[in-house]
């Protein structure tokens, strides 16, 4: 072989090398890029079995749910009488309350427990208006026993007399007309125009402790005793811390301490 063909020879196979290689090299980068797709395919099943595994618990818990809500459903009607008799026996136990409690302010309290049952009989008052009505009864209830309270009213024993001195003489003075009132009568109102507003004095209950009647002058004043379920009368020493309550529950004088008229009952 001479120099010329020799020289051939060794570029042919010099370049069916370098073909080879780079053959071997690209089938080397198709087999990574074929790989990684594989790995990518493998990790979208996967996030596709979670998926489907937390949609499975999702349509689960959606099940139980409608389930729940449906036996609530049919449960309604039964709930609803269950509700109203509820509500019944509320008011029965309030009405207990009342009667069993110092008498202070009963002609308002049994005014709410009646509309409270008129409610109970009529079809158009929903349960949770009628429920919440009785909540607010038993609110108001509780709250007594934490206040001091003062309204006008008359005479325990002997209801009206103010008025009636009234009708005898406007000037005198059991009548004790107010400015205002005499104002009034003066511009052309009559007695029964403003007998809501002459009365004969002023009801204290301090809390569930308590109960007293003080007059308009302050000259006799009662406490109501439930041993003998009767009022009895206040001694002066009593009278004097009664009417200073009188003025901080009406908010003419500043808060302060007052003395509640307790009669201690003896060791047995």
């Amino acid at each position: 072989m001479n120099k010329t063909t020799a020289r051939i020879a060794i570029c042919i196979g010099l370049m069916t090398s370098v073909q080879l290689g780079l053959t071997n090299f690209a089938n080397a980068q198709d087999a990574d890029v074929k790989a990684e797709q594989y790995s990518a395919l493998l990790d979208q099943i996967q996030n596709v079995k979670l998926a489907t595994a937390q949609r499975e618990v999702m349509l689960a818990s959606q099940t139980s749910e409608i389930t729940n809500l449906r036996e609530q459903i049919e449960a309604v009607p039964a709930t609803k009488e269950s509700i109203r008799g509820i509500v019944t026996r509320m008011t029965a136990e309030i009405e207990k309350i009342i009667e069993s409690d110092l008498p202070f302010r009963k002609e308002e309290r049994y005014a709410r427990l009646d509309s409270l049952r008129q409610k109970l009989t009529d079809k158009s008052y929903g349960d949770a208006d009628l429920y919440r009505r009785a909540i607010t009864l038993y609110d108001i209830e509780a709250n007594y026993g934490y206040a001091i309270s003062a309204y006008t009213g008359d005479h325990p024993m002997s209801p009206g007399r103010r008025m009636a001195a009234c009708v005898e003489d406007t000037e005198s003075a059991t009548c004790n007309l107010s400015n205002d009132q005499k104002k009034l009568l003066a511009a052309g109102a009559t007695l029964d125009s403003i007998s809501d507003t002459v009365k004969d004095g002023n009801f204290v209950h301090f809390g569930r402790m308590s109960f007293i009647y003080l007059d308009l002058d302050s000259r006799e004043g009662f406490r109501w005793s439930k041993e003998a379920d009767a009022w009895e009368k206040l001694p002066s020493r009593d009278i004097i811390n009664a009417r200073r309550a009188v003025r901080i529950a009406r908010g003419e004088s500043a808060p302060g301490v007052v003395t509640a008229p307790i009669k201690m009952q003896a060791a047995q």
